[in-house]
């Protein structure tokens, strides 16, 4: 599978683009690399009823890599990623991202875990808008987050250079962002907690799709 563009960008790098899915060849090197920062874009809020527009993957010594066109389609490469419990995959906010590819693909996510909830057992009296990608990579890398995208079309056919910007900001630190944040936990004795916190995500998911997210709720 080749490409359908590559760019660099002055920030992030080399860049590849691919239509529907991972190569097998780029699956392979994740899977050796034992770890991924994961995102997706999707068209709506709701997992049942709107579509992931992109998947957008990096890996430290492997790439940064944007699929686009997975709308209305189940991707065998990056579905089988998602599964792979030899690989971590590293979201924000996970219980988003998961809803949506366990719904699209109909496949039950393994091995992941989420910088969004390490944050908030890091600081759980922190205002909600602490606990953003935007603000958590400023504030620890010094990374400015060009948001100005967000609500773009992400089903196009062909997107726009800052759309794959926009797409790779997301992830290119996030790998950083987890071990400082995993670090920080282990520090104050929650590295049960949050473990199992992520190991439950899965059956989190289940509950959002099933329509009840918080069946402990009163």
């Amino acid at each position: 599978m080749q490409a359908q563009k590559s760019i660099h960008d002055a920030r992030f790098g080399h860049i590849d683009v691919f239509r529907h899915d991972l190569p097998r060849s780029v699956y392979e090197s994740l899977v050796a690399s034992g770890r991924v920062a994961w995102d997706i874009e999707t068209n709506g809020l709701d997992p049942r009823e709107s579509q992931i527009g992109t998947c957008q993957i990096y890996c430290p010594g492997v790439g940064a890599f944007v699929v686009t066109q997975v709308a209305g389609t189940v991707p065998p490469v990056l579905s089988r990623l998602l599964s792979d419990e030899r690989v971590l995959k590293v979201f924000h906010h996970a219980p988003f991202d998961l809803s949506f590819m366990a719904h699209s693909w109909g496949v039950a996510p393994g091995n992941v875990a989420c910088t969004k909830i390490a944050a908030k057992l890091v600081a759980p009296s922190d205002p909600a808008e602490n606990f953003s990608l935007k603000y958590l990579m400023a504030r620890h890398f010094n990374l400015r987050l060009d948001k100005s995208v967000r609500f773009t079309d992400w089903l196009t056919e062909s997107l726009s250079e800052s759309q794959v910007e926009y797409a790779v900001g997301d992830v290119i630190r996030l790998l950083d962002l987890y071990d400082l944040l995993v670090s920080e936990i282990a520090q104050r004795g929650l590295a049960g907690l949050y473990d199992r916190c992520v190991k439950f995500l899965p059956t989190h998911v289940e509950l959002r799709l099933h329509g009840c997210p918080d069946p402990f709720k009163y």
